[in-house]
C-alpha cells in the first residue's frame, strides 16, 4: 500500500484511466440556468444539483411559485454546492480533476472498505487536496458529502478483490461518468444579464442557507 502518493501520479492514473472516455471525463460539468423572479430583500443566487427528473420538476417550481421553493423544499447538500461552484471555477482539465478526484474519493474513504479501496481513496484525496488548496477556497472538515452519491452499488464495491490505485481511480472515474449522465446542475438567479454576486457573497434568501 501507498504510504502517500503524489498529485503527479494521482493525474498520471486519471488521464490513463480516461483514455477511453477523454471528452466525457474532461469537459467542463454543464450547468443551466434559471431566471428566477423575485421581489424580496436582496437577490436570489443559488445552485441545485439534482437527478435529471426532479430537476425539471424544480425548474417549473421556481419559475411558478417562489414561496413554495423556499419554503417546502429541501435545501441540497452544502458539500456538493461547493463542489459545483469549484468545478465552476476550474480553470482546465487537471483542476477539474482534481475536484472531481478529491469529492468522490472523500466519499469512498469513509466507506470503510476492507479490500482497500478505502486506503486507496485516502491517499488520493490528500494528493488532490494538496493540489487544490492553493488555487480554490476547500471545502469545510464538516462537510459530510461532497459529491450527489457514490452511485456504483455498494455491494459491487465491498465485494471487489485484488484492489490497487489503478482499478480505484476507475472506480472514480465511472462515479464520476454516472454522476454527470444522471444528474443536472440548475444556477437560480435573480441578477439580471450575466450579473455575478462577488465570490463569498454567493447566497440564497435566508430560509435556504
Amino acid at each position: 500500500m501507498f504510504e502517500q502518493m503524489k498529485w503527479e501520479e494521482v493525474y498520471q492514473l486519471w488521464k490513463h484511466g480516461a483514455y477511453y472516455f477523454p471528452q466525457s471525463l474532461s469537459t467542463p460539468l454543464p450547468i443551466e440556468k434559471v431566471a428566477v423572479e423575485y421581489s424580496g430583500g436582496g437577490y436570489f443566487y443559488g445552485y441545485d444539483w439534482l437527478e435529471n427528473t426532479e430537476a425539471e420538476q424544480r425548474k417549473k417550481m421556481i419559475q411558478t411559485n417562489v414561496a413554495e421553493f423556499l419554503y417546502f423544499t429541501k435545501p441540497t447538500n452544502k458539500g456538493t454546492i461547493q463542489t459545483i461552484e469549484m468545478l465552476s471555477e476550474a480553470i482546465d482539465e487537471e483542476e477539474r480533476a482534481a475536484i472531481w478526484i478529491a469529492a468522490t474519493a472523500f466519499e469512498l474513504q469513509n466507506k470503510h472498505y476492507a479490500n482497500g479501496i478505502s486506503t486507496f481513496a485516502y491517499q488520493m484525496y490528500n494528493a488532490a487536496w494538496k493540489f487544490l488548496r492553493e488555487r480554490f477556497y476547500m471545502w469545510h472538515h464538516a462537510m459530510k458529502r461532497l459529491v450527489p452519491d457514490v452511485l456504483i452499488p455498494h455491494n459491487v464495491l465491498k465485494t471487489m478483490s485484488n484492489m490497487d490505485a489503478d482499478t480505484v481511480m476507475k472506480l472514480i472515474q465511472m462515479n464520476t461518468l454516472m454522476i454527470k449522465g444522471s444528474h443536472s446542475v440548475l444556477l437560480y438567479s435573480s441578477l439580471k444579464d450575466d450579473s455575478v454576486p462577488e465570490r463569498g457573497s454567493v447566497r440564497l434568501p435566508a430560509n435556504r442557507r
